[in-house]
């Protein structure tokens, strides 16, 4: 398989748990800037380039109006929709 596949299809093959997802969107709520976020079966994710790369998340994000509980569904739509690399 040469297509990198999304968080979401990663998720739907057990290789990536809802925790994890659940984890990544905390991190990028904690610090938009932390480093890759790494999933316990050797993928990888800059959510800050995740995020960015989402027109949707990154318009609304970027608010500076918005609490966190409104950011939080864009910032999951954004890594359910990246393609994580493997270690």
């Amino acid at each position: 398989m040469t297509e990198k596949l999304t968080t979401a299809a990663l998720c739907k093959l057990n290789l990536i748990s809802q925790e994890e997802v659940a984890a990544a969107v905390e991190t990028y709520l904690s610090n938009s800037m932390a480093p890759p976020f790494v999933f316990r079966e050797g993928y990888r994710l800059d959510l800050g380039k995740a995020v960015r790369r989402h027109p949707g998340a990154n318009d609304f994000v970027n608010r500076g109006n918005t609490g966190p509980l409104m950011k939080r569904p864009f910032i999951l739509a954004a890594i359910l929709e990246a393609r994580p690399l493997r270690e």
